[in-house]
């Protein structure tokens, strides 16, 4: 006799279940609940879903600020210009310059684009007296554009941004990463991602952090790697182009003589989601920046991971060393890190087994949703602590 009882209760739990799932994608936390006009309430007035719409609210925002506008086409694919945009605001204060970048790890340019877009609307005449401002928006326009972390070349640009000398030290000593090819090896699926592929990736994580120790695998995939460039955090065999037209970009507005500047590289990085951290790469830089920033600031390392990584963006090749001038990252938590880093190896097989796929379009978007969560909560105190960050520098340059 069929126990209807348990009939029941095995209907209820899937009907819940299918009930919970449905609902994922969209969350009561993720609705502005006053409408999404207004500006003060909602933050999606500022952030976008796609790079196409967060290019043209940074520049309408621009325009709006009387800013300096440039467009330098990084890649064309299929027929469609990925741009690097740049918005310059001169001040009177003589010799310095803030110099705000988003978008160099690819799909986590949201939040800085966002950022910049709320900073330039609401632009003012009192910002003059302050330093001279160069808005550079979306670092990776195509990793930014196509939801993922390499840019047209699966390049890492936060891994590229060499010296001429670095590059032939880079290259000589990566010819293979034994270690490295180890954990990618063990963390690739050879096919198509599927559902139960989701969970059975911890399985392999867990297995390679029991091997290899927590630290010991963070620094082997972070540091960076230069011989495989299907894989992730992939530095190039060459500059790629968004680095050389940062750097001439940088050129060009620092030639009327740059005495004092601050730049700022706002990107993505693993923890609890809102929290918001400055590093910087010195002793000397860490001093500097806590006596800036009202933020958490951490020198690069100081907490085992992170220290031996290469080709940051820090564009004092081009700047100098200069006093009382810092380079600092201001890096936004998204998701813990084997979330970001389920998502990241997740979209790299459905990229190689299914590309132009609904399955390959799922990675991208749980690899989107790992590096930008979309809570108006995470929404909301990022823009408050990016423009906080922002002003503090701006108004430690117009000292």
């Amino acid at each position: 006799m069929v126990d209807v009882d348990a009939v029941f209760s095995a209907s209820l739990t899937i009907a819940i279940g299918l009930f919970l799932i449905d609902m994922v994608p969209l969350q009561e936390t993720m609705v502005c609940t006053e409408g999404y006009h207004n500006a003060s309430t909602c933050p999606d007035t500022f952030f976008s879903q796609s790079y196409f719409a967060a290019r043209e609210k940074f520049v309408s925002a621009a325009r709006n600020a009387s800013a300096e506008l440039r467009r330098h086409v990084i890649a064309s694919v299929d027929g469609v210009d990925y741009t690097l945009d740049t918005a310059f605001l001169p001040g009177k204060k003589s010799g310095a310059l803030l110099v705000h970048i988003s978008g160099s790890d690819g799909v986590g340019g949201f939040t800085g684009s966002a950022i910049q877009a709320k900073l330039l609307r609401e632009w003012n005449s009192s910002r003059s007296q302050g330093p001279s401002v160069l808005f550079v928006h979306a670092l990776n326009p195509y990793g930014m554009a196509n939801l993922v972390i390499g840019n047209e070349n699966n390049v890492n640009l936060r891994r590229n941004y060499l010296l001429k000398e670095e590059w032939g030290k880079v290259l000589s000593g990566n010819g293979s990463d034994t270690a490295y090819d180890e954990i990618v090896t063990s963390l690739t699926l050879p096919k198509a991602p599927r559902m139960v592929d989701r969970y059975a990736f911890f399985y392999y994580l867990a297995k390679m952090l029991l091997k290899q120790g927590s630290w010991g695998f963070r620094r082997v995939l972070e540091r960076g790697q230069w011989h495989n460039p299907d894989g992730l955090f992939y530095g190039g065999r060459e500059q790629q182009s968004s680095v050389a037209v940062l750097r001439d970009v940088l050129r060009t507005y620092a030639s009327v003589g740059v005495e004092r500047f601050v730049v700022m590289d706002l990107h993505s990085e693993s923890g609890t989601a809102g929290r918001e951290t400055i590093i910087a790469d010195s002793p000397e830089g860490k001093a500097l920046a806590q006596s800036i920033f009202q933020s958490s600031v951490q020198l690069r390392g100081e907490d085992g991971a992170y220290q031996h990584i290469r080709g940051l963006v820090k564009p004092t090749d081009v700047l100098g060393k200069r006093k009382g001038s810092l380079v600092v990252e201001e890096a936004f938590a998204t998701a813990n890190f084997p979330f970001m880093l389920r998502a990241a190896f997740l979209e790299r097989a459905a990229d190689k087994h299914a590309r132009g796929s609904f399955v390959h379009e799922a990675m991208r978007q749980w690899l989107r949703d790992a590096y930008f969560p979309q809570t108006i909560s995470y929404k909301t105190s990022s823009l408050s602590k990016g423009v906080t960050s922002f002003n503090s520098a701006w108004n430690y340059l117009s000292t």
